[in-house]
């Protein structure tokens, strides 16, 4: 609940600088005729309104903008370590934490890192079998396809 919490906060500020960047650039980049300020862009009986929508993304988003899904190897994660990985660490991601059965990877950019609002961890829990994966969505569903595909290519090999 307080990570939730936290990706709340940021995802309003984020959004609230977001669009009062917008409304500047619009400002000053069109002829605004008898406007003085940027804020006369929206008429004032619609900032509730934008405030809502604001608050509504940034509750929303935590929901779907994260997820876990299992990957199912049908052997050891140990097995095939160093394949499934790969492409994560390809993907410009580097290995933050290994403790025993838990990764945590984070992108390498620190820009990309900004633009995610430091909420970028892809968290690879590989206690079990189906091993979990636990982040971005976006993140999350290319690895989990990219690690399918490496697992059905190394059974491929393994049986001619």
């Amino acid at each position: 609940m307080l990570q939730y919490l936290v990706r709340f906060c940021k995802y309003v500020i984020y959004c609230s600088l977001l669009f009062s960047l917008l409304l500047i650039m619009v400002f000053y980049t069109s002829n605004h005729g008898e406007l003085t300020y940027f804020w006369e862009l929206i008429h004032p009986s619609k900032y509730l309104q934008v405030a809502l929508l604001v608050v509504v993304y940034a509750a929303v988003y935590p929901f779907i903008g994260y997820v876990d899904r299992k990957v199912y190897l049908n052997q050891p994660f140990q097995k095939d370590r160093e394949a499934l990985i790969h492409g994560i660490l390809h993907a410009q991601f580097l290995i933050v934490s290994d403790s025993g059965t838990v990764l945590v990877f984070r992108p390498k950019s620190k820009f990309t890192r900004l633009m995610r609002l430091y909420e970028d961890k892809i968290v690879l829990d590989y206690s079990n079998n189906p091993i979990l994966l636990y982040g971005m969505r976006r993140d999350v569903q290319r690895f989990a396809r990219n690690m399918e595909y490496v697992v059905r290519q190394l059974a491929r090999d393994d049986h001619p």
